[in-house]
């Protein structure tokens, strides 16, 4: 009996050091920072861990194999889900902004009526303390769930990154109703024509903010 529940404890030793190793390296503590893939990858590692506690047929090293590979598959997702931005839409999702410039975008409701609740809405602003939508300009729901908000009395705008890593994010470009060209012909005036080099672009009320490859920002 003791050797059992020796062996029970190595498991959930075992376990709980590979799940927290991963969290810690990805950097995905808190509960905020999580995907979609990791919330599900958890509770598959969950069930991985609680259905073989007791089972002391399975051999220590497939048990670690199998956490192993769980974790790998997590990691696998979450890698190219940032790099496909198709992926990325549906694994991890996109902000929605329900009010710009102080208007409520009624199509945006719509079309994400099953993660928009304008109850939910009035109670993440009012835990920032802001009671009424009279004087907001600006509001997007963040992916974590979280609310953005910018308020008419201030002077900054939302910013939008248009090149990541040289890849050219046209659904940024769409929500700004401008296009490939436009970015383009704004890169080459900064005399950086080859978005290949660039690592970041970002859009910032009314000029454009470029770190280019060598960590040099452009454009302050």
């Amino acid at each position: 009996m003791i050797t059992l529940y020796l062996w029970v404890i190595l498991k959930l030793v075992i376990g709980f050091t590979l799940i927290i190793s991963y969290l810690n390296v990805t950097g995905r503590n808190q509960i905020a920072m999580m995907t979609s893939v990791d919330l599900v990858g958890n509770f598959i590692l969950g069930g991985v861990v609680g259905g073989i506690l007791y089972n002391d047929k399975l051999p220590i090293l497939h048990y670690i194999a199998l956490l192993v590979l769980c974790i790998l598959l997590m990691a696998l997702f979450n890698a190219l889900s940032r790099k496909i931005p198709g992926l990325r839409k549906r694994t991890i999702g996109e902000p929605i902004t329900i009010i710009r410039d102080g208007r409520f975008l009624i199509g945006n409701f719509e079309e994400n009526a099953s993660r928009i609740d304008i109850k939910d809405v009035a109670t993440a602003l009012r835990m920032q303390n802001i009671f009424s939508f009279d004087r907001i300009a600006f509001a997007q729901i963040e992916t974590t769930g979280h609310v953005s908000v910018i308020m008419q009395d201030e002077a900054k705008k939302p910013s939008r990154f248009l090149v990541h890593r040289g890849e050219i994010l046209q659904e940024e470009l769409r929500i700004l109703d401008r296009d490939e060209a436009w970015l383009l012909a704004m890169l080459t005036a900064m005399g950086l024509p080859d978005p290949d080099h660039i690592f970041l672009a970002e859009w910032v009320g009314d000029h454009m903010l470029v770190v280019t490859d060598d960590g040099i920002v452009h454009g302050e």
